[in-house]
């Protein structure tokens, strides 16, 4: 799975304009190319778009073009939280300890 999310980041990358947004169509083929063999079936999903967006990792969007044109699809990955923060003793300056969640 961590190579699947790899290989999906990647190519969104890839494929993105300045603000993060790539056409799907750019992903598939830039995956294609990376990886011949690639079937989005072979995890369950008949497009690539349900792939992507069963990751939950990527916002996707439909945007239609105009002039009676089809909608193309776009994808950008989601902004990563915030690793989370030591907080340092008072007293002794070292990292806190974290208590283990409650046994219920």
């Amino acid at each position: 799975m961590r190579h699947l999310v790899s290989l999906l980041r990647n190519a969104v990358e890839g494929a993105s304009d300045d603000d993060g947004w790539a056409p799907l169509s750019s992903v598939g083929n830039i995956i294609t190319n990376q990886r011949p063999d690639f079937d989005s079936r072979s995890y369950g999903y008949g497009k690539l778009s349900d792939l992507i967006k069963a990751t939950a990792l990527f916002e996707v969007e439909r945007r239609s073009p105009g002039d009676g044109k089809q909608a193309l699809m776009y994808a950008r990955e989601k902004p990563r939280a915030a690793p989370a923060r030591k907080t340092a003793s008072a007293k002794t300056g070292r990292p806190a300890a974290v208590k283990a969640p409650a046994a219920s």
